[in-house]
């Protein structure tokens, strides 16, 4: 009686997480060799805040628990390709909110130099380029991509409801560059010119300024690019089971 007891103690008392956000890396008409059909893009803001984006879980009356969400930068300038995370960035933090809400960080960790490596273990960061992605083209200049997982996030959603959220780092001076540092480029691209799934993309991206607050939509086309783009994105969540809508869960 007491094995099965522990036995049944040891079932999760959640579903296995799934994808339930796949607005994934292109997989088409990459860099500039695709001509007016290119697909990829990098955003960032300048000092002044960080880009954001948005998507929705499920369905309305469902309630959800986000266990991990992954994005991807493209760090480095011109004259400048860092080997390693660090060498670019001091830290990381991933911001979330709903719709209605100012953003406010749900993790962060510090970078060490000369690695990928974060002191936080629930941020993880591998070169997306040495699995199989191909380098950004930047006018030329061949940028490594990374891949951005934040997790363990345990943040209770509602089903149906639209969330937002950013990832921003602190840059490291770029060498020889007096005043500049580096900053933090999200990975985008064209849904209609990715190919595969691009969840929940609406073509605009989201300014917020440095401590979260909401500033603007922001629409690509015609701001730098000839097309509208959206955040790349995988979040990974479990629905939570009828009947246990009202277990705590951390929630923001």
């Amino acid at each position: 009686m007491k094995s099965l007891l522990a036995l049944i103690l040891a079932v999760p008392l959640f579903a296995q997480s799934e994808l339930v956000v796949d607005r994934g890396l292109p997989k088409i008409n990459l860099n500039n060799a695709s001509g007016s059909v290119r697909s990829n893009v990098r955003w960032g803001w300048h000092d002044k805040g960080f880009l954001g984006d948005d998507f929705k879980i499920g369905s309305p009356g469902e309630r959800w628990v986000i266990d991990g969400i992954r994005t991807w930068t493209v760090p480095g300038t011109q004259a400048h390709h860092p080997d390693r995370i660090g060498d670019a960035f001091q830290d990381v933090r991933l911001y979330f909110g709903s719709a209605a809400k100012d953003l406010t960080p749900v993790i962060a960790g510090g970078f060490n130099e000369a690695s990928d490596t974060n002191e936080n273990p629930n941020i993880q960061v591998t070169e997306a380029t040495q699995n199989g992605e191909i380098a950004y083209d930047d006018f030329g200049a061949s940028l490594r991509v990374w891949q951005v997982e934040f997790r363990g996030l345990n943040i209770s959603v509602n089903g149906g409801e639209t969330y937002r959220f950013g990832v921003w780092g602190l840059g490291r001076d770029v060498p020889g560059e007096d005043g500049k540092r580096y900053i933090w480029y999200n990975h985008a691209s064209n849904a209609e010119l990715s190919g595969g799934r691009q969840d929940g993309a609406d073509g605009a991206m989201l300014i917020f300024d440095g401590g979260g607050r909401f500033q603007q939509r922001f629409q690509a086309k015609g701001e730098g690019w000839d097309k509208n783009a959206d955040i790349n994105v995988q979040v990974f969540a479990h629905r939570v089971p009828a009947g246990r809508e009202g277990v705590p869960t951390r929630g923001r």
